[in-house]
């Protein structure tokens, strides 16, 4: 399964629209907070999809949940914008969290850096897209309990 994971459009709306378009086969979409409104705006024009969304730091107006969990094929996928878990300064709390409900992976945005983290003692992975007002996204190949990265700008 095609998965497409945004974070942090910050008004970047029509960048939002032309990664939709871009990976049209994606049938689940992330978007991990700080421009919720800007998904608001996009969402009807893409009925087709799933949309799990999280509030971010700059969200004040909605009412989504901090954090969303879904599993997908084998993979239980814990997301979340990340500033509750102090990721500008270390992984190890939203690992920690990841973990506590037996996740193996972990989407998350806030400091605008695209990574691909993997943990050796838990062996959970963080990934964070990059920021969409950058250009910066990722889709996430999963099938049968494993995942593939890809790392993209538009």
């Amino acid at each position: 399964m095609k998965v497409l994971v945004l974070s942090d459009s910050h008004g970047a709306v029509h960048f939002l629209r032309r990664i939709l378009e871009t990976e049209s086969e994606a049938e689940i979409v992330f978007f991990l907070g700080d421009g919720l409104g800007d998904i608001e705006k996009v969402k009807p024009h893409y009925p087709e999809k799933k949309f799990i969304c999280v509030k971010g730091n700059n969200d004040f107006y909605f009412q989504e949940n901090r954090e969303a969990y879904k599993y997908i094929d084998g993979v239980t996928i814990m997301a979340c914008h990340g500033d509750a878990f102090g990721v500008r300064s270390t992984l190890r709390e939203l690992i920690n969290k990841t973990a506590s409900v037996r996740g193996n992976l972990a989407l998350y945005g806030h400091t605008h850096q695209r990574n691909l983290y993997s943990d050796a003692s838990t062996g959970i992975f963080a990934v964070n897209p990059g920021a969409v007002c950058d250009g910066r996204y990722c889709v996430l190949d999963i099938e049968k309990g494993m995942f593939e990265y890809y790392p993209k700008d538009i």
